[in-house]
């Protein structure tokens, strides 16, 4: 196929997806909604190669068994980039063997500390709390509008060494960190 065009239906399949997730946000369960962004997230993000082992992409849930729940039948016989999708209920001290980290209806003391566990690793780090992303995760779930929508921190996916599809990036709110941005 050439290029271009497998480049436009990559963008297309990534608009569609996301545009339907977030026009189905008033209908769909939270949990059901949030879980369809979270694997989204995964489906449109690299990580580093060196950190990248043959076992299956792990998906930790950290705080809401809803979430989990709703993850697992989203992700069921639904690989990543040929790799078998495993969701993990994550505990503290393992979180760093995630690849992607959900972390939901944390306080701004435990969110931190989220954050300082899987500091250097290559996790994409997601929560559902205000702020999480300017605060140094990656990415952040918000209602707005009645629709759920997203940020991303750029600077905090890098530090991490994750590359985070320019697709996704278009359709995210761009925030920095607050604490090197006042």
């Amino acid at each position: 196929m050439i290029p271009h065009v497998r480049r436009f239906l990559l963008a297309t399949a990534v608009v569609v997806s996301l545009a339907s997730i977030a026009a189905s946000a008033q209908g769909a369960p939270e949990a059901a909604l949030q879980a369809a962004f979270l694997y989204n997230f995964a489906k449109f993000t690299v990580w580093p190669a060196e950190d990248a082992p043959a076992g299956p992409l792990r998906m930790c849930v950290l705080g809401t068994a809803a979430v989990a729940d709703a993850l697992d039948s989203t992700v069921k016989g639904r690989p990543i980039d040929g790799r078998e999708v495993a969701v993990v209920r994550a505990k503290s001290g393992e979180l760093r063997q995630c690849h992607l980290l959900y972390a939901a209806g944390l306080d701004a003391k435990r969110s931190q500390q989220v954050i300082d566990e899987v500091k250097g690793a290559p996790v994409l780090t997601v929560s559902d709390r205000d702020q999480f992303a300017e605060g140094g995760g990656i990415a952040s779930l918000f209602v707005e509008g009645g629709k759920m929508r997203f940020a991303i921190n750029v600077e905090a996916a890098q530090r991490a060494r994750l590359r985070i599809s320019s697709r996704l990036l278009g359709l995210a709110k761009i925030v920095k960190d607050e604490r090197a941005h006042p």
